[in-house]
Formats: C-alpha cells, structure tokens, sequence
C-alpha cells in the first residue's frame, strides 16, 4: 500500500520531469547537432537556478536520478551489435580499442597535468573515448563525482562533439579523404551518438554507415569500462573504511551492468524487429534524460564556477589531440 501511495505522490515530478525531457528532443529533432541529453542538464540547472525546484517534483527527481537511470543504461545494450563488430573486422576492433584506451588515459594524464582534482578527468576521457553525455551518465554512479562535476563533463563534452560537426568536414576536405576514411574518422572521434551521424551526415551517406558501424564498436566498450570502474569504486569504499556489512551493500557488478549484458544477449541471438529496437533506443535516451534532469537541478552555479576555466581548457586541447590521434589510426589500420 505505502509503494502503491509513493508511486502515485511521484506522478506530478514523473510528468513534470517528463515535460522537460520532451522539450529536449524536440528541440534536438529540430536541431539534430544538438544533444538531447545535455540539454536535459542544462534545463534541469537552468530552472534550480533562476527560480525554484518545485517540491512536489521532489520524490520522482530521487527516482529518475537512480532507478529510471539505470534502467536506461541496461536498455544501451540493445546498441551492442556483434554484426559491427564483425563488420570492421579484427583491425578495426583493434584501432578503436586503442584509440579509446588512449582517449581516456591521456585525458586522465592531461587532468593531472592540469592539476585537475575529482573525478573530472575520468568524466571527460570516459565521456570522448566512448559515447559522449550517455557514457557520463552510465559511469557516474560507479565514481565519486559530484553533480557539479558531471554537469561541467557533459557540457564540455556536448560543446566540443558541436564543434566536430563544423571543423572534420573542412579538415577531411583539406587532406582529401575518402568516403569510408571520414566515416571511420567521424566515428572514432566524435563523442555523441546524434553528432557523429551529424558529422558524417555533412560528408556522405556513405561515410554515414562507416562511421555508424565504428560508433557502434566504441559503444561495446562501455560495459567493461562501467565493470572496471565498479569494482575500483567498491575497493575505495572498502579502503575507507567501509564495515564489512555496508561494502557488502555494493555489488561487484551492479544490477544495470548486469540488464546491459543481457539486453546485448538478447539484442544478438533473437531478431528484433527493427521498429521494437528503435522503440528500445528512445526509451534508454528518455530515461537517461529523466536521470540527466534530476542531476541538473541538483547543481549550483556558484559549484560550476568554482571549477574554473582550466578543465575547459584542458578539454579542447584534448578534443584536437584525441581527432588528430584517431585520424592517424584509421589512415594507418586502413579501415
């Protein structure tokens, strides 16, 4: 009776939050470059900020920040294709295994470089080397990130996917490059999902399917990332002194890294239909912009500001190296 009552005390927040997320991508469909998830942030800050969180959107902000969250990053599963995997071969799988291995532990050598603390660092390379906003939702909760520090992530993120759409077309005309090596180049580079099709988009419809088929394989890598990151987080609480009893509380691999593995096994032995799997995508975005909304409006300004330029900084020096690193793989493999 008491779930029953909760449920339906959450059902004004559910709808309110749901009102926002569905502003978020109809803007991105009028916009495609625009990412969906990213302005679920930024409208989630932007009404705790210039004017008040109403409190009956309190109760479902708490269950779209974990549950609904969750959810939608076990349904990301359903993006993991083994067809791609195939597609590009082993060279292929190789070059994106070591461009996202690079991304994201040069970028944790630039933060320290930087002299950046937190989580920051991890945020950004994960959220480059893997699938932009969404991967930054995915690991969250297996990090000690703050709001603050997601929220500036997937900003900087969003901002710099924005500017591949504009600046790879003109670099790919300067060198020349063919159909299939921009594809590959737009797919290993860009970080959002939205950009990259938005990107190749401007170059070819061939370059689309290259680059679709590389994005699909960066997107494979999440869930050992999320695995790996969950286990480090989990021997960090143990080290702080976490009792036996309350580390035991945090799973060595969380339940939505489970329903992730599964999705993908079901996503690769039965065949979907390809209106069922589209349906499947949407709702993980939704549900990962419900989540992204809640986070938002945790955030202060005051909090952002006190991060400072540097990570910004930092970020578009690693988005020139991460493009410039990522076209020299593809040229040099060939794929």
């Amino acid at each position: 009776m008491n779930n029953v009552r909760r449920k339906f005390d959450s059902a004004p927040g559910l709808a309110f939050i749901a009102v926002i997320v569905a502003a978020a991508f109809a803007i991105h469909n009028v916009q495609p470059a625009i990412s969906p998830l990213a302005l679920c942030v930024a409208f989630g800050i932007l009404i705790a900020n210039l004017g008040t969180w109403p409190r009956f959107a309190y109760s479902a902000t708490t269950l779209a920040g974990t549950k609904l969250m969750r959810v939608g990053v076990a349904l990301l599963g359903v993006q993991v294709s083994v067809v791609s995997l195939k597609a590009i071969g082993f060279r292929g799988l190789l070059t994106v295994m070591l461009v996202v291995s690079f991304t994201i532990f040069g970028i944790l050598g630039l933060s320290k470089l930087f002299k950046m603390k937190g989580e920051l660092g991890l945020l950004i390379g994960v959220g480059f080397g893997v699938c932009g906003a969404t991967a930054v939702a995915a690991i969250r909760p297996q990090t000690r990130a703050t709001q603050e520090e997601t929220s500036y992530a997937i900003g900087l993120i969003s901002l710099c996917g924005t500017l591949s759409i504009f600046f790879l077309p003109f670099l790919g005309h300067v060198l020349s490059l063919s159909d299939q090596t921009f594809g590959a180049w737009a797919g290993a580079a860009v970080h959002d999902v939205g950009q990259v099709i938005a990107t190749a988009s401007v170059w070819s419809d061939d370059a689309v399917k290259s680059a679709v088929v590389i994005k699909l394989a960066r997107v494979c890598l999440l869930a050992p990332i999320v695995l790996i990151l969950s286990i480090r987080h989990r021997r960090y609480l143990i080290s702080q002194g976490e009792s036996a009893t309350n580390s035991e509380k945090v799973p060595l691999i969380p339940f939505f890294v489970l329903g992730f593995i599964a999705v993908a096994i079901v996503q690769n032995t039965v065949n979907l239909p390809v209106r069922l799997h589209d349906d499947i995508v949407l709702t993980s975005k939704l549900l990962l912009g419900a989540g992204l909304v809640s986070l938002g409006s945790s955030v202060r300004w005051r909090a952002i500001r006190a991060i400072g330029a540097r990570p910004m900084v930092m970020g578009l020096m690693a988005w020139v190296i991460v493009g410039s690193v990522a076209l020299a793989a593809v040229q040099l493999t060939g794929i």
